[in-house]
């Protein structure tokens, strides 16, 4: 009995000493979990890189508001947001929606459109259509050609309807046709922008404009005549107008002179080809167009192209500046 006794006690020590040797020999689950835990902390990871100062410091101030700990460092390819490993994931979830509640794409502030576009394009074809048959008819025995064409010195010495009449002039039929097409493409956005009656009339002033500007620094003797100048007037003001207007205001510097810098190009493409291109009419036209859409960016309002009354009264103003500009000029031509 005492034997058995004994042997049971030395079977419990050894059971115990069994135990703490196997305690000792596997690793402490709560010991490696906070040893994880400091490892991390000491772990540092990036959740942006390739920022510009501003940007890294604006998702700064996200992860300060969210007391999330961070560290700003200069990288190979810009600014760098660096965090705890321990907070990557909550860093990462911060920054995450305040990119969705903040997102800015490129084009996502849209033109408001104003109109269809379509009537105003229809005006601008039936008007050079009806030029270009009363010229080569002879409609009424007149003259059509010279009493509108562009004369430099004719324009300077108080003859101001030959800025207008030029536009809706011309002899050959591949000229009509290449501005009719070139005009209907940039007049229909025009209309569809800043209105059938208000887009149009700001084209005619602007190409007017241009042409006078031209006949400043031409020889007197200078003529010319065709729609191209106001074609790069449309153009200019489409640029301009969505320049000015923010379509991208949310982009680099560089996505938002986009589309100066398109019109430049294109009219660097199509406005300097040909041996009878008058280059210094397209140029000005383009300038034109721009200042135009410069001013209607900043002095007419959404809601104010939008009425029906300003568009109306804005095209009626167009077709009568047109038809007193003919009445002048075949009046002077006798």
């Amino acid at each position: 009995m005492l034997t058995e006794m004994a042997n049971g006690a030395d079977e419990g020590r050894d059971a115990r000493a069994g135990a703490t040797q196997a305690r000792a020999g596997v690793p402490d689950v709560e010991q490696h979990a906070e040893q994880l835990r400091r490892s991390a902390a000491d772990q540092w990871v990036t959740v942006a890189i390739g920022l510009t100062e501003a940007r890294v410091n604006e998702l700064a101030l996200v992860l300060t508001a969210r007391s999330v700990p961070f560290q700003r460092q200069p990288g190979r390819r810009g600014w760098e947001l660096w965090v705890p490993l321990a907070h990557a994931p909550a860093a990462a979830s911060e920054l995450t929606l305040y990119a969705h509640e903040n997102a800015r794409q490129i084009g996502t502030k849209p033109l408001e459109q104003v109109g269809a576009g379509k009537a105003g394009v229809a005006w601008y074809v039936a008007t050079l259509l009806a030029v270009f048959f009363a010229l080569h008819s002879r409609l009424f025995a007149r003259d059509w050609l010279g009493a509108g064409r562009l004369e430099a010195g004719s324009l300077l010495d108080g003859e101001w309807w030959r800025a207008v009449t030029a536009l809706t002039l011309h002899v050959e039929l591949d000229h009509l046709g290449g501005n009719l097409a070139f005009g209907a493409f940039f007049g229909y956005f025009v209309g569809r922008y800043l209105g059938h009656g208000v887009g149009w009339l700001a084209v005619l002033l602007a190409a007017a404009t241009g042409n006078v500007l031209n006949s400043l620094l031409q020889s007197p003797l200078h003529r010319s005549i065709g729609a191209s100048t106001a074609v790069f007037a449309a153009l200019g003001l489409l640029a301009a107008y969505t320049w000015r207007r923010g379509f991208l205001r949310d982009t680099p510097w560089r996505a938002r002179i986009a589309p100066i810098a398109a019109a430049l190009g294109l009219l660097a493409f199509t406005g300097t080809a040909g041996d009878n291109t008058d280059l210094g009419a397209h140029l000005f036209g383009f300038v034109g167009g721009i200042v135009f859409g410069v001013l209607l960016a900043q002095v007419a309002p959404v809601a104010w192209l939008q009425r029906a009354r300003v568009q109306q009264l804005c095209g009626a103003a167009a077709a009568l500046l047109l038809a007193v500009a003919w009445a002048a000029g075949l009046r002077a031509a006798g």
